[in-house]
């Protein structure tokens, strides 16, 4: 009977250690299957024809060099030295380089642990934000120098008795020194309104979205050139334009209301649900 007792406790010993073993062993599966679903959900997996910011950069260096030089056109006194042609020509080449750019930035996958972050700080490509800060500054200042308009101190048509340095100084405020205003302002308006319009075309091939994006924006195109009187046609903007010059305030709101309205509809979803 004492032996009998004596060998049947090694075997109960040897099966709570087989339990807590078997137990160890679940709780390190069950460990690794929620890190591996932590990880899933960090780092979601690319979307189908998705690219790599790498991938389209020599694209954007290109769009964005294109973009800083017409932003230099636009200086009154290196304006004057070229073919009037070249102001129209540049502005109506911008359009179709826009929707180029729009389909390929809509394409960037910037890696999933950027998802929760505002659109300013997603955008993991300094070619992509360059070309579009640009892209943004040069369509501000044509538009400011022809409805003759400034946002306050900054003129992007400096006095014409001024020393040709104080002029380059106030050029380059509006411009270089506005830059990250303007790649936020572009981020609120210019990319999203880009990626709406380019979205159905992402969905045909390649080669035929890139035969109609640039067609479209050639239409945009020269309807701005019409509308801002650039071809010789009447200004559609006249009223506006008087608007503004009368009332300061009008122009600080549009400017602020055009940042913050669509960061307001893009919280409304997330509210209802």
């Amino acid at each position: 009977m004492g032996r009998a007792m004596h060998s049947r406790r090694p075997s109960g010993d040897e099966d709570r250690g087989e339990d807590v073993d078997e137990e160890a062993l679940e709780d390190e599966e069950d460990e690794g299957e929620d890190d591996d679903d932590d990880s899933a959900r960090r780092e979601p997996a690319p979307r189908p024809g998705s690219l790599r910011p790498a991938a389209l950069a020599p694209l954007f260096v290109i769009t964005a060099l294109f973009h800083l030089v017409a932003v230099a056109t636009r200086f009154p006194e290196l304006a004057a030295m070229l073919p009037p042609a070249l102001a129209p020509a540049i502005l109506l080449v911008t359009f179709p380089l826009l929707m180029i750019e729009g389909y390929a930035e809509g394409r960037i996958d910037y890696g999933g642990s950027s998802v929760e972050l505002p659109l300013w700080m997603r955008i993991q490509s300094r070619p992509v934000r360059w070309s579009f800060t640009f892209a943004f500054t040069y369509l501000g200042v044509v538009a400011l120098q022809t409805w003759q308009l400034s946002i306050g101190p900054l003129d992007p048509t400096p006095p014409a008795g001024a020393p040709l340095t104080t002029r380059l100084q106030l050029f380059a405020m509006m411009t270089v020194v506005m830059a990250f205003p303007n790649y936020l302002a572009a981020c609120s308006v210019f990319i999203p309104a880009l990626r709406i319009v380019t979205a159905p075309f992402r969905r045909l091939p390649t080669l035929v979205s890139l035969v109609l994006l640039p067609l479209l924006g050639l239409a945009l195109g020269q309807g701005l050139l019409y509308a801002l009187g650039e071809l010789g046609g009447a200004t559609l903007f006249a009223d506006v334009q008087r608007a503004l010059k009368e009332d300061p305030v009008l122009t600080v709101a549009a400017l602020v209301g055009s940042m913050l309205l669509p960061s307001l509809l893009a919280m409304l979803p997330r509210k209802a649900s």
